[in-house]
């Protein structure tokens, strides 16, 4: 039987190992690089996005969904579990290929302190672009730096940004619109490979939609994202020209990220890392 720790670790959203909220006193000292390196995602073959990012990321990953009760959206960088063949052996992203919100946040994430009804930005301890030797200070004085303001702001953005999607996402759950699905790719050797374990939209259910329902999508900037996924299909060939791979590998995604997830204690929060919901505002028109 697994222990508690490992269970506590599996329950962390993907990437992140020690997360815990800024500190004033703890983190005086401390700074962060860039990261020169995304070993940290090399082993994972799907990486979760946003609606936003839809029209960018289908032009280089196909787009599934990674089946639950609010379909989780994600790019696919891999054909079997465990690999990403975006990362070279040096940990470098592969070159003018768009790279995920998900990732360009990490180490910072926001946890959701659902009693306060506020967000608090963590960071995660554990990650090796935090030290002192770092190009950014997260403090100046005793105030958050520009740098970890940007971070805050960052975060917050990519939150509300979840909230359209799951609103987006939800909609095609409700309109019976997503379907499981395999992808069957031949390699050019004679060898096949399937995935399986994610959700596609339906073309021909989409097809179906009755005109007040296809008018009403394109005054909220959903067609676009909905032919975007579509279109994101043609992209499991990219990942065939990076690897010729045999076999019949499953497409391990990503859970859903939960205020549970991490287990913070709320006292002591400085107020500068809080954020107070606020409501889910109307959708935005531009898809691009």
């Amino acid at each position: 039987m697994p222990d508690s720790d490992s269970n506590a670790e599996k329950s962390l959203p993907m990437f992140y190992r020690s997360p815990r909220p800024l500190d004033r006193s703890q983190d005086a000292d401390l700074k962060i690089s860039r990261p020169t390196h995304f070993r940290f995602a090399a082993e994972t073959n799907a990486i979760p996005i946003l609606i936003e990012e839809f029209p960018l990321a289908s032009a280089h990953y196909p787009i599934v969904f990674a089946d639950g009760p609010v379909p989780i959206p994600a790019a696919v960088v891999g054909l079997r579990n465990s690999e990403n063949l975006f990362v070279d052996n040096n940990g470098q992203w592969a070159d003018d290929t768009y790279l995920p919100a998900y990732l360009r946040r990490y180490p910072f994430i926001l946890m959701d302190d659902a009693d306060n009804k506020q967000f608090v930005l963590c960071i995660d301890s554990d990650s090796d672009m935090l030290g002192p030797q770092g190009e950014y200070p997260l403090f100046e004085g005793n105030e958050p730096s520009d740098f970890t303001k940007n971070a805050m702001e960052f975060c917050a953005a990519l939150r509300q940004q979840g909230d359209l999607t799951d609103a987006f996402v939800s909609e095609l759950r409700a309109q019976d619109l997503l379907v499981p699905n395999d992808a069957k790719i031949e390699t050019g050797e004679g060898e096949q490979i399937q995935l399986s374990g994610f959700l596609t939209i339906d073309p021909k259910r989409f097809d179906a939609v009755s005109d007040n329902l296809f008018t009403e999508w394109r005054a909220k900037g959903w067609l676009g994202l909905i032919y975007a996924q579509l279109l994101s299909s043609h992209r499991w060939q990219n990942l065939v020209t990076l690897a010729k791979l045999p076999g019949r590998p499953t497409i391990v995604l990503p859970q859903r990220e939960t205020s549970a997830q991490l287990n913070v204690p709320r006292p002591d929060v400085a107020e500068e890392f809080r954020l107070k919901r606020r409501p889910l505002p109307g959708l935005r028109s531009r898809t691009a």
